[in-house]
This record gives C-alpha cells, structure tokens and sequence, in this order.
C-alpha cells in the first residue's frame, strides 16, 4: 500500500468499516461489537483521516462538542483501550497506534465505505465526462449501493459531523444526478422521469435537477409536461428566492419550445458532455479521405510514447492528420499551436500560453507561466508546422516533457526535433495506381488519392466521366503528384475549368520539366511545387501580381486588405479567380480569406525584393488606419463589431507593429501601438500591448511628445492591469510630465484618472479619489461627455469598495445615464455593475440580480473579457446570499476569467468568495486552502482586502476559527 509505504507502518488486513449509514466495523474474525456512541464516534472520528495522527483534543472534542469533563483525556484513553481490545477480538491487530499528539487509524483506504464511494464517484462523473456511458452507469450504481441510510446518525452530534455528512451528501446528490446523466445518454428516459420527480421535490433548488427532469419527459415524448417543469422550477426560484432561472435553464426551456433536435438523444450522443474539459483544435472545412490507419498508429504512439513528431513533406496531409488524432484522443485538455505564421523563435512558449489563454504574472516569464499550467494537468499539446522553428521547439518541448509528467505533445515537421525519446511518424503520400497501368473507373475505386481527386472535384462542381478514358487521366494525375493531398486538391480545383485529360497532360508536363532540372528536391517536394507552379503558371498577369502580394498576409485577410495591397478596379475580380483556382481559401461564414501555409510560401518565393518592401508598407499603411479608425469607434455604438474585426486582424496588426519598429520615421510605430490600447484592453491582450508600447517608446525617443505621453500612458494602463504597481506609477508619471510640458488639459485628466486607479487597487481610496475628482472637473471643464461619464463610473467604483454606498450610487447613476446617451458600452455595462455591488451590499439582491445580468450581457456581446470576469464574480456573489448552487460555478468562472487576464488583484478576492463558499458547505480545508492562496497574492502584491469585502473574510475566518482550521491573517491585518 502507498501508505504503509509511506509511513512505514503495517496496514492490517481484513478490516472493513462503514460509516454511510449506522457505524460498522468487522475484522477477519467478524463483526465489531461497537459499545456505545463514545466508540463509534472515535472509530468514525479516525475514519475520516486513515493514516493521518488525530490530536487527542480533537477526539476529546468529537466526544464531547460542547464541555469536556475534567476527566475528558482519561476517559479517552479507557475508551481506545476498550476499542483496541474488541478490534483483537475481531482479529485485527494495531489498528489503532499512538502517535505524538493523539492516535492514528491504520487502515487501508478502499476498505473504508465513504472513501470507496468518493473514488468511485469521481471514476464515474470522468466515464461520463469521456462519453463512456455505460462505464459511468456502472461505477455511479455501485458507488451508491454503498449508502445504507444516513451517515454518521449513531454518532455524537458535533461540528465534524454534520460537516462530514453535509459533504457525503453533496457528493451522494451529484453522483445521483451524473448517474441519470448517463442513463438518458444510454435512452433510459422514461424510468428516469419519477425518480427525477422525487429528487426535484427533495432539492427544489438544484436546478441541474430540473434540467434533467425537463430534458427526461421531453425525450419521453412529453414536451408539454416538459414545459410545465420549466414553470414550476422558475416558480420555485421566484417564490422562494427572488432569483430567476439561470440562462442554462432558460435556454433549455427555448430549445424544447423549438422543438431544437439537438436535444434528441441520437444528436446529444454527438454532442459534448458537461464538464468535459477544454479541446481547443480547429475544425476542418473539408472531410478528411482515409487515414484511418494513420490515425490509428499516430494514436498508439502518443499512448507509449510522449513526443511523437508527425514528418513528411509539404502538402502530406500532416496538419490534417494531427487535427484528425487529436479531435478524439482522450485526455483533460488538447491545445492547438500554429506556428506557421511565427518568425521569432523567442515567442514560441508565448504562442503555446496564447493557445491555452493563459495569463502572464509580472515576475514570472511566459516559460514558467506554461510550466506551471502543465505539471498536474493530463493535456496533448499539438505544435504544428514547427520546420522553421525547430531548434526553439525542441528547447521548448526538452524543458515541458522533464518536469510535466501528464504532457504529450504531437508535433508537425518536415524533420524531427531530436529530442530524446522522440517517436518519429513519417506520414506516407496517399497510395496511387501505375498510371502504365490499365483501369476501369471501378477499379480506382480502392486508391484514396483518386477519391480524394473526386471529392474535391465535385465539391468544385464539375462533373466527372466514369469512364476508362477520365480513369487512365486519374491515374495519371494521382501519380505524377506523388500522392501528396494538397497537390491532389490543387489540381482538382482545376476541373471547373479544364477537363481531367487536359490536367493530366499539363501536369506530366510540368514534372518532367522540373525533374530534368536537376532540383535536389525528394520526389514529393517537386511534385507539390510542380502543381502550384503549374496553376500560377496558368494566372494572367494580374492575378500572378496580386497572387504574389497577398503572401504578407498572416492568418487570413479581408477585402478592403485586398484592395488597398492591389489599387486598381479589378481587385474584387482578380480575388475572386484566385478563390476558384483554390489558390485562395474563403473562410466559411466569414468575409475573410487566407493562403494555405505551403501555398503562402510559394507566392512569398515569388515576390521580388521591390515587390516584397511595396506590399508590406501598403499592409502596415492599412492596418494603421484600420486602427486610428477603430480607435475612435470604440467607445460608441459600434464597439462590438470593430472589436471583432481588430480581433480577426490580431497577427496582422502583430506583422504591421513589427514593420513599423523597423523604420526610420518612430511615430509610425507610436501611432500604431497607442491606437490598438483600447482593443487590448478590452479583449485581455495586456501583455502584448504592453510589449508593443514598450519597444515603440524605446524606438520614438524622438517623436512628438503627445505621441510618446499617449504611449506612456497606454502602457502605465495596461501595466496596471498586470497588477504591476511601481512600474505603472513611473509610467503614468513620464506620460504626465510630457503632457504638462504640451499644456493638454485631456490627456492630463485621462492619466489622473489611471494614478486614481492605482491608488484605488493598492487601497488608499482617499488619495483614488481625489485624483478622479479632479479628472471630473477637467473633464466638465473641456466639456468632455465621455470622460465625464468614465471619471463617474470610476469614482463610484472606489466609492462602494470602500463602503460609501451612497456616493457610490449617486456617481454610478449618473454615470450610467451619460454613458447610455453616448451609446458606450463599456462604461454603461461598468456604471451597472457599480449599481448592481451597492444594491447587494444593501441586502437588495433582486435588484442587483436584474443589473448584473445587463451588464453581463452587454459585456458578453463586445467581448471584454474583464467586464464578464466582474460581472461573474459579482453574480456569484449575489447567488451566495440567496443559498443558490450556481454561485460557486459562476464564482469559478469569475476566477478563471480574472486569472487569464493576469488580474491578481480580483483572483485574491474571488478566491475569498469561494472560501467563504465553501465554509458554507463545512468544506473547511478547501476553505483554508483558498483562504492562503488569496492572502499569498495579497501578501506579494501589497494590496489590502477592500473594506466592503472585509465582513465576508471576517465570517469566513470565524468559521474556520471555530472549525479550529489554521487561518490566515484578520482583514486589513
């Protein structure tokens, strides 16, 4: 046993003991005659912990919870004495040690009943999590079976007690509601229904039961009675809590009104599970041919090996292949690196964090930020196209294999990474007929190359001849092409306009030129290079010119990209050939477009030096004034979609500041980087604004200084935002002494508003709020309805965290009717979430409910990843106060959300939500944990517990004072 093996001790054998249900014990020789509630409380005390040494206070305590007698240590030690003695008389000897300060149960874990119950649980929600239902179904069924009545009954009452049966029962309730979970994945819908009836009016509050419950009569064919659920559930949340349904719960109720068939039980098998973990791999646009034993091998590999590197040439299929096996491996998490548009190999663990949004701390790189994610999770990381960056690669991967035991990482190259234990995959073309053979179109059946040739022929809308003529042109076509997919579906692109026997002819050409060359290529490499040639040959002019510009595009472009890179009348035109020749991809759903990576790499060989320096001045020109225009957008009616459109340009934006730090002129670059501050703001991307602005200010030392103060200032903001104090504070210093130096009144106010700001995180409220006063009457002064609306929202927000809720509601108010009037949603989405903390700080959570879900809602559809963080947060709060089960998932998302954006100082605050949350539930050593973790970030921050969140720590800390849990220091300590 692991823990004998720990301790040194002998566990001994044959001891079973229950304590779900009336406390039982039995030895080899039979079951333990339990004398009395004084024995089975300490046999049941012990249990809790097997292995771990009770103090004899806490004993003495779980004996008597409210006043020991003088005699309490004595009458201890008689009774161990007597349990140790009916113990051997069972035939298990030294179960019970003494050990400094108390005693200690040497019992193996699974012969506990709770234990064993927990460990099955938890087998079966990860069954049911995998899509194992059946599995699921199995473990969930025997975990429960265990469960003989009501635990812990016949013991003395006390606080362990009722907190050890209050947890049990929790986890008893889940498990009963994974279980159905995996019944009505395996069709048992109708016996489901009365047990759902009688669980639904045991918790009338748990609203997954509904969900369950609603879901069951509806496959059972009983949408009305469906419906009438819905009703009685939100009934019961109104009447009884003043709260409405969540929007899972009312989104379920408009799926059933629809009639939505993604709620029949064949499209649910195909949907995923709840709870199943993050797979963040890209969806093909096409299907994949074949592969099936490649997918099956590469899946086998990753299960004996961590590292396998997926190798073959350009255009082999091997992006689709890792896609294909990573889309179904089964493990807690999947990332998706493309690295093809990468140049830097320093940013190589950047992309890997960006992949998996993780946050970076200031004081921590980006290496260990990954590290740290890695080491206790069970993830598959796919690095794909590394070929350029294979030194970095293999650094990077050398360091996450040795000190992340649950890692595997699938890699795509066009060589290995050579990092010992490497299991190297050479992905092999599609298998191809003699083309000197003879063929029906029948016999080609079995060739996946000719059928991928097909697919995509009739996908481009051609018709094709099953005849021997068009099978001999096949085979001819798949042959000369190696096999390679990519060069396959060029070539079938071609079919709208050419008949199968022309490509055939163009295409034999082409090789046999290109072979007689004397290239040093493999095989593959001129096949692929043959038929992109052979189609761009086939391009007038024009479409060659435009063809080869579009290659400075990264990751997709849009039209007016197209038309500012190409200033001429046919741009629409040209793009829309070089779509149908599938030289150019149309995303799905999209009004963007993109250059396969083998195919943007050809078109860049293609571009001249003059040609190369015109197109990436004309793509950084564009994005810059895409930018400035976005920038003035930002703050008004069309937030939203200009936030999604900078977001869709994110690695050309990337591209455009790179070229811009090149050149001679610095305000190219200050222009840039200040103009994309807001659009990071609000999506999350600190860390690459602050980069960004840092090398602009160190390139423009010579620039205008409203330039280099606007910069300043954009950097101290998003400084601030990594909770980085001092360096925001010299930051925002630099930008108003050039300012003041300028005589610009606004951009004064702006950065006093940012001093205020990092006074208010850092807590001197005061001083926070004398710096946006004085914002305020600059902005009234300038006649500045925007930064009067933001110095209010801004002011009302240090007004409630410090307590003052009147003056709190007053600005917020204000604010909120400026801010609606302007049409700015981040500052009418912050002014309601201000209303919304003074209204349940009031006690008024019906009110503050209603506000937060607008301002969720309008933060949700401009996408500010830190506006949805505060609103989750302060839900979890309000769902608290009424005793709502959904606190804690929106509490957990708050935290995720906060922590992906690199905001410690929210992360401390809604750890100590979740603490108090879970002394709610007597989960006290979760409590403490989250407690510890919150007071660390304080601690190494410097930043105090805000006053209006101090009575929720003090009662938080009383709990597990009482609970006689180590704590950490009072508020405001």
């Amino acid at each position: 046993m692991r823990l004998a093996a720990k301790t040194g001790w002998t566990m001994p054998e044959g001891l079973d003991i229950g304590v779900l249900g009336p406390v039982e014990v039995a030895g080899p020789g039979g079951r333990v005659d339990l004398r009395g509630r004084g024995q089975r409380t300490l046999i049941a005390r012990l249990a809790t912990q097997p292995g771990t040494t009770m103090s004899q206070d806490a004993l003495v305590k779980a004996l008597w919870p409210q006043t020991p007698p003088p005699t309490a240590v004595k009458t201890l030690h008689s009774h161990m004495a007597r349990l140790r003695q009916q113990l051997r008389q069972a035939g298990v000897v030294d179960a019970i040690a003494t050990r400094d300060p108390g005693y200690v149960l040497l019992a193996k874990p699974d012969k506990i009943d709770a234990i064993r119950f927990e460990s099955l649980a938890v087998a079966g929600r990860n069954a049911l999590a995998m899509g194992k239902n059946e599995l699921s179904s199995g473990l969930l069924r025997a975990a429960l079976t265990l469960w003989r009545g009501e635990p812990l009954t016949d013991c003395r009452p006390g606080e362990w007690s009722r907190a050890v049966a209050v947890r049990l029962g929790e986890i008893r309730l889940a498990a009963s509601e994974d279980l159905i979970s995996a019944r009505l994945a395996l069709g048992e819908h109708v016996t489901a229904v009365g047990e759902l009836e009688s669980l639904v009016t045991q918790h009338p509050f748990r609203e997954r039961l509904w969900e369950l419950l609603i879901l069951a009569l509806y496959r059972s064919g009983r949408q009305g009675d469906a419906l009438a659920a819905f009703h009685r559930a939100r009934a019961t949340l109104v009447d009884e809590l003043g709260i409405e349904p969540s929007r899972q719960l009312r989104q379920l109720e408009v799926a059933v009104l629809a009639a939505d068939p993604t709620l029949d039980l064949s499209a649910a098998a195909t949907m995923p599970v709840a709870g199943r973990s993050q797979h963040r791999v890209p969806v093909p646009l096409t299907r994949l041919v074949d592969r099936a034993a490649d997918i099956s091998r590469t899946r086998w590999l990753l299960d004996q090996r961590r590292l396998v590197t997926l190798t073959g040439p350009g255009g082999c299929g091997k992006t689709r292949l890792a896609i294909a096996v990573a889309s179904g491996y089964e493990t807690d998490e999947v990332g998706f690196v493309d690295l093809t548009s990468l140049t830097d190999p320093t940013l190589v663990p950047r992309s890997v964090a960006d992949a998996f949004r993780l946050p970076e701390h200031a004081g921590n790189g980006v290496l260990d930020t990954v590290v740290d994610h890695f080491r206790d999770r069970t993830t598959l990381l796919v690095l794909d196209n590394c070929e350029h960056l294979v030194r970095a690669c293999a650094q990077l991967v050398r360091v996450l294999l040795s000190v992340c035991p649950g890692l595997r990482v699938l890699a795509t190259s066009r060589e290995p990474l050579h990092v010992p234990g490497e299991s190297v995959y050479t992905l092999r073309p599609l298998p191809t007929p003699d083309p000197d053979a003879t063929y029906s179109f029948d016999d080609l059946a079995s060739y996946d190359a000719v059928q991928l040739f097909v697919d995509r022929a009739q996908e481009a809308g051609a018709h094709i001849e099953k005849d021997r003529a068009t099978a001999q042109a096949l085979a001819t076509i798949c042959a000369s092409l190696d096999g390679l997919p990519l060069a396959i579906e060029l070539a079938a692109a071609r079919t709208a306009a050419l008949p199968v026997s022309r490509i055939a002819e163009h295409l034999r050409d082409q090789f046999l030129a290109l072979c007689s060359g004397g290239h040093g290529a493999r095989p593959q490499h001129r096949a692929l290079h043959a038929t992109i040639k052979w189609s761009y040959d086939l391009l007038t002019p024009d479409e060659q010119a435009l063809f080869r510009n579009l290659a400075v595009f990264a990751r997709g472009f849009e039209l007016p990209a197209v038309e500012a890179l190409w200033p001429h009348d046919n741009a629409v035109d040209l793009l829309g050939r070089l779509v149908e020749k599938s030289l150019v991809t149309k995303e799905i759903d999209t009004a963007r477009y993109r250059l396969l990576d083998t195919i943007r790499h050809f078109a860049a060989e293609q571009l001249t030096h003059e040609e190369r320096a015109q197109a990436r001045r004309l793509h950084a020109e564009y994005h810059l004034k895409l930018a400035e225009q976005a920038e003035r957008q930002l703050f008004g009616a069309g937030t939203a979609p200009w936030l999604e459109r900078l977001a869709a340009e994110h690695e050309n934006l990337r591209a455009a500041v790179t070229w811009t730090l090149a050149q001679p002129d610095p305000t190219l670059a200050l222009r840039l980087t200040s103009a994309l501050i807001g659009y990071c703001r609000l999506r999350g991307h600190h860390r690459d604004c602050r980069d960004w602005l840092t090398a602009a200010l160190e390139h423009g030392g010579q620039a205008p200084a409203t330039l280099r103060a606007k910069a300043f200032a954009g950097a101290a903001a998003v400084t601030l935002l990594q909770c980085d104090y001092d360096p925001a504070v010299l930051l925002a210093e630099q930008s108003l002494i050039l300012y003041e130096s300028d005589g610009d009144q606004r951009g004064l106010a702006s950065v006093r508003l940012l001093l205020g700001s990092i006074c208010r995180e850092q807590g001197d409220y005061p001083r926070a709020l004398d710096y946006h006063q004085s914002a305020l009457r600059n902005f009234q002064h300038l006649d500045d309805e925007h930064g009067i609306a933001h110095a209010l929202q801004l002011s009302a927000f240090t007004a409630w965290l410090q307590g003052d809720l009147d003056a709190a509601e007053r600005w917020a108010y204000e604010s909120l009717q400026r801010s609606r009037k302007l049409g700015d949603a981040e500052s009418t989405s912050s002014a309601l979430r201000h209303l919304a903390a003074v209204a349940h700080y009031r006690g008024d959570n019906t009110l503050a409910y209603r506000l937060l879900l607008e301002a969720r809602a309008i933060s949700e559809r401009i996408g500010c990843q830190e506006g949805i963080a505060w609103a989750l947060n302060l839900l979890g709060l309000v769902h608290r106060a009424t005793g709502s089960t959904e606190a804690e998932p929106l509490l957990e998302r708050s935290l995720a959300g906060h922590r992906e954006l690199g905001d410690r100082w929210r992360t401390a605050s809604v750890l100590e939500a979740l603490a108090a949350l879970a002394c709610d539930r007597s989960a006290w050593t979760r409590a403490a944990t989250l407690l510890n973790a919150a007071a660390e970030i304080r601690a190494a921050l410097g930043v105090p517990v805000p006053p209006c969140e101090c009575p929720l720590l003090r009662h938080t800390q009383a709990a597990l004072s009482a609970a006689e849990i180590s704590r950490p220091r009072e508020c405001g300590g």
